[in-house]
This record gives C-alpha cells, structure tokens and sequence, in this order.
C-alpha cells in the first residue's frame, strides 16, 4: 500500500493544497484558493485523480479533553462516548475518543482523550466536493496525531514537540508517556523568525502544562524542536535549557531519510515530512465517520473482490494445467489398453466366425441359457440332493436301503426361496434279533446323523409300532421279519 496511488490533501486556516503521491514520491502541490473558483478547480482535480483521498487538518480549531471514565465495553461504552461527544463537541462531526490509560487505584477509571475539529464549515465543502465524485475518503486526520510517529524511539516521558509548517504556523504537541495529551498552533508572522517564535511561545505552552501539574513537580519537560541544519545554530543561540527545560533539535533530512523520503527539505518547514508519514504510516484513529468513508468502504470492497477473482483465475489455471497433464499421462496409458481392446475385439470375431451356422437368434439363446440355470436352481440334480444321504448310510452299516423315490415340494420350501425336494427312504435294520430297544436307539442316531448334515427327518413307519393302534408280539417270525422294515422320509433344501 506504500506504492499504491494516493491524493494527499493539507488543509490550513488560509491555504488548501493537493498532492500525488506514486511509488514513494511526492508531487509539486497543486493550491487551491478557499473559494468558489478553488472548490471548483479541485473538482477538475478530483475528476483526473481518482485514487483514494487522505485529508491532513492543521488549523487553530481543533480542542483537547483530558477526562476519567468508568472502565466499560460494547453497548455501554459507546453511549457514554456519545454522551460525552454530545457534551463537549455538540455542534461538529469530526470527533474522536482515544484511551490514554487504566488507573490502578479506585475504581481504575480510563483516562481518555476526547479531541474535536471545532470549525466543521471549514472543512465540509471539500467533502462534499469528494463525495459527490464518489472519491474514497480514507480519513481525516490532525497533524499533531501524525506527529506520534516521530517520538515513538525518545527516551523520555514528558515531550513537547515542536514543528513549523510555513502556511499553518508553529505546531507545540505534547506527549505525556508517548501519548497526545493536547496541541496548541499559533500562527506566525512575517516579521518574526523561527527561533523568535519558539523562544515566545515555549514559555506560554510549559506555563499552561504547570497549571495541569505537567509534568510533575521535579521532573523535566523535554522540548524537540524539528528544525533544519542551517537554521540550528541560531535556534541554539536563541533557545536555552532550564533545570526543568531542555531544548533538543531534530534534524528533518534525517529525519527524512529515516522515513525512507525522497523529498529535499530545503528549509525547517515540515509538511511534506508529515504527509509522507500520512502517506505511509496514516493513523488508525481519525475524524472521519463512517458516513464520510463510505466510498473508501466500497473502494476496499472492489478491491477484495478483484483480489479474490485474481486469485481464483490463477487457481483455475493452475487446475487447468495439471488436468492437462493428467490427461495426457492417462492417454498415454491408454494407448496400450485401446491397443489390448481391439486385439481382443478382433479374436472375438474370429471365435464366432468358426461358430456352425445356426437358424436360432442370440436372443432367444441367451434366454434359454438364463432358463437353463434358473431350472438348475429350482431342480438340482440327483448326485446333489443324495450326496450326504449317500455318506451317513456308509457310516451305518446295519442299515439297508430298499426303495429311495423323491419329489419337488414347495410348501415344504420355507424358509428357502427355491422349493424342497421331499426323499421317502425304505429300508431295513440288519440283525435285528428281536431287540427292539437296540433297533430304535440305532435308528434313531440315524435320524440324529441325517439331520446333521441338514435333512428335515420324519419317521413315517417304525421296526417297533408304539401308536395306541399298534400291537406288541412275541412271535418269533414276527422278530425276525417284518418288523425290522422302516420308512423315513428327509426333506432336503438348497442352501443359499
């Protein structure tokens, strides 16, 4: 933002000067007179310079208040504020509140700094010029709130610092624990010098300070005065130290090049060292209120949005590079597949070539195909359905099958979703001998074994018939015959 274009505007009591500012440097000022022909001429101004405005006020109009507040936040703070604004500074817009310190006794109030440009009629046709060309105003700030910078890096608690601007007057700002507490301009005239006026004035400021007990009793007021080489030996002359003064002098080429300026200085006047330090370092806290900024509001908007379209513009093309690159990594790997494809295409048709002429359509082919395995599911072959039938009889030896027959059913299908195949198995126990107890324990572990390998096993007829219609006997033909028949009959399901 130091480089970036700006207009940087003075305005004094009797004069109103306009400069550029581009790349670090400082233009010749362009005057205006305060009338209707200046106000005019810096219209056309305005309508060739565009950039965002900064407005620099050193006038004689600009009041200070030192006062204790409670210590409060948000809501509250802002009313009190206002409060105080409405007190003090009823009848101009260009105020500010600014927090010197906390007390850490009492109720450990703030001691704030309440400042005001007290001639608003002054300053307001010159906004209303920028306002109506829609020119971003980026605030409104006093000299003496600029002036902080430079006493940022001094060793000492109570500083009065002294400048000269040649169409405002003799500037005395003091600084209590490098904080403004107040600024007094007093003009001067053509018949008194620099040194003259200093040597006048000093005295009347560091009286006005003894009132507030400023500094305090036994402690020294450190006068720094900004001057230029040639004037300084006659400053020196002039001025002379006191036990409770000390006069020091501020080179302003220094000072200059300190702030990285390229701005000659050829005498002590300090307002082009003011306005590049408003050019590079502008304050946080100014006159301006929002309704005055709110150009310099949208200004900032625009440009966070052209920031962010550059940003995504430059994404995007990034993005668009490598999906590019991708893209012909991934045609170069799939060449060979293309290349495998159309082999494979080719061995195709050459298969089906070899195929014997047939009059059925594929389609009607494939059907039967699908058909044909759904059939296999619903209807599975003997060898799957006897397999485990087939294994538990090698495991009983004394078991002889006779007749095996089996059947679809599909109200025995629960819960398989392809119907039960229903196996009747007659058979016979081998060396019965009567010993019906033996017989049923027997086959009842056969029963137990089938239903192991996952037979649904109900005995239809036993070697021993124990229903109340069945009748025990004794007749040895009987024991040896056809009492030791059974019939059983196994449900079988597809597992799933």
């Amino acid at each position: 933002m130091r480089l970036a274009r700006k207009t940087l505007l003075f305005l004094t009591a009797h004069h109103f000067q306009a400069y550029s500012w581009h790349k670090g440097r400082l233009s010749e000022a362009c005057t205006f007179a305060l009338d209707a022909d200046g106000r005019k001429q810096f219209l056309e101004f305005l309508q060739q310079h565009r950039e965002p405005a900064y407005l620099l006020v050193d006038v004689i109009e600009e009041d200070f208040r030192r006062d204790f507040v409670p210590h409060l936040s948000g809501k509250n703070r802002r009313e009190l504020i206002q409060r105080k604004f409405d007190q003090h500074y009823r009848n101009t817009l260009f105020r500010q509140a600014t927090v010197l310190h906390r007390r850490t006794d009492g109720r450990r109030d703030d001691e704030m700094l309440f400042s005001a440009l007290t001639n608003p009629q002054h300053i307001s046709p010159w906004l209303d010029i920028l306002e109506t060309l829609g020119i971003p105003l980026t605030g409104i700030y006093s000299l003496p709130g600029i002036s902080t910078q430079l006493i940022k890096d001094i060793d000492s608690e109570h500083i009065l610092l002294l400048s000269w601007e040649k169409h405002a007057g003799l500037r005395q700002t003091y600084f209590n624990q490098k904080h403004l507490h107040f600024s007094r301009l007093t003009p001067i005239s053509e018949n008194s010098s620099f040194g003259e006026s200093i040597t006048a004035e000093t005295p009347r400021t560091q009286h006005y300070l003894n009132s507030l007990s400023l500094p305090p009793h036994g402690e020294t007021l450190d006068v720094f005065v900004i001057c230029h080489a040639n004037d300084r030996p006659s400053l020196k002359a002039a001025l002379h130290s006191t036990p409770g003064l000390r006069y020091h002098y501020l080179d302003i080429a220094a000072l200059g090049i300190y702030n990285l300026s390229r701005t000659p200085y050829p005498d002590s006047d300090a307002t082009t060292l003011f306005l590049r330090l408003l050019a590079q370092k502008p304050s946080s806290s100014h006159y301006a209120n929002s309704t005055h900024t709110h150009y310099h509001l949208l200004w900032q908007l625009r440009s966070i949005l052209f920031g962010l379209a550059a940003i995504i513009t430059l994404a995007s093309a990034v993005w668009s590079g490598i999906a590019f690159m991708r893209g012909r990594n991934y045609a170069s790997e799939a060449a060979p597949l293309m290349l495998q494809a159309t082999q494979l295409a080719s061995q195709s048709e050459e298969i089906k070539s070899r195929f014997p002429v047939t009059l059925t359509p594929a389609n009607d082919m494939k059907t039967a195909v699908i058909l044909m395995r759904k059939f296999e599911k619903y209807f599975p072959p003997p060898e799957e359905i006897l397999r485990d039938l087939s294994s538990v009889l090698d495991m009983f030896d004394r078991i002889r099958p006779g007749r095996i027959a089996w059947q679809t059913s599909g109200t025995d299908a629960a819960p398989s979703a392809y119907p039960a195949q229903v196996i009747t198995l007659d058979g016979e126990l081998l060396d019965f001998g009567g010993d019906y107890r033996s017989a049923l324990e027997y086959l009842e572990r056969f029963q137990q074994a089938l239903a192991r390998h996952g037979y649904t096993v109900t005995a239809q007829k036993s070697p021993l018939d124990i229903s109340p219609k069945g009748s025990i006997s004794n007749d040895p033909q009987s024991s040896s015959g056809k009492w030791a028949q059974f019939t059983l009959q196994l449900v079988w399901r597809k597992i799933e």
